[in-house]
């Protein structure tokens, strides 16, 4: 636990007094940790931003089909509207009601989209977590090092020094599993 204090203070020291300490030893088989910045692993890795592009694609599309559809419904409704001052009360509110019911139906097909393309998603980042944890796992046994400090949480690691293993983890994430299909079911038919 010393040792690990030890080590966490060397990397944590500002720059300044980092020039006038001892020289840190670089990561080996004695390191209890390596710094992983995981939101820069999950921004640049190439599985991550292809889960994020056909997602947003997605995403893109099933607004246009709910604009399209709610724009249908609308223009169907304009000649009621038009008449509704000359209309029967229970007459227009029977087309209101039925306007209403439709609208529902249409908010709940974007709802059923919705809860496939999340479904669909989380299963595309859990492949992504499979290999991001199995590179990790590599890369700890390869530094003899038994946990990862998240790089956010770090102040400062010296250029050069072994711990930080950000790019490697990415580099051999993007060569393992350079995409995710991310696989929307279709709609389920009623």
């Amino acid at each position: 636990m010393k040792r690990f204090l030890a080590i966490a203070a060397l990397v944590l020291m500002p720059a300044a007094a980092m020039a006038q300490a001892a020289p840190a030893e670089t990561a080996s088989a004695s390191s209890a940790f390596l710094v992983l910045d995981t939101d820069r692993v999950a921004a640049e890795a190439t599985a991550m931003q292809a889960i994020y592009d056909q997602i947003e694609r997605q995403k893109t599309i099933e607004a246009a089909a709910y604009n399209m559809a709610l724009d249908k419904l609308e223009s169907e409704f304009d000649p009621v509207r038009a008449q509704s001052a000359t209309m029967d009360a229970a007459e227009y509110e029977k087309a209101v009601t039925r306007f209403n019911e439709i609208k529902a139906e249409i908010d709940g097909v974007l709802k059923q989209a919705q809860d496939r393309l999340m479904a669909a998603g989380e299963k595309a980042i859990a492949e992504f977590n499979a290999a991001a944890n199995e590179v990790g796992q590599q890369l700890l046994k390869e530094h003899g090092a038994s946990r990862f400090l998240d790089g956010a949480a770090v102040l400062y690691v010296r250029e050069g020094s072994g711990y930080d293993v950000t790019s490697e983890a990415i580099k051999r994430i993007n060569a393992r599993l350079p995409t995710v299909k991310v696989d929307i079911p279709p709609p389920a038919k009623s």
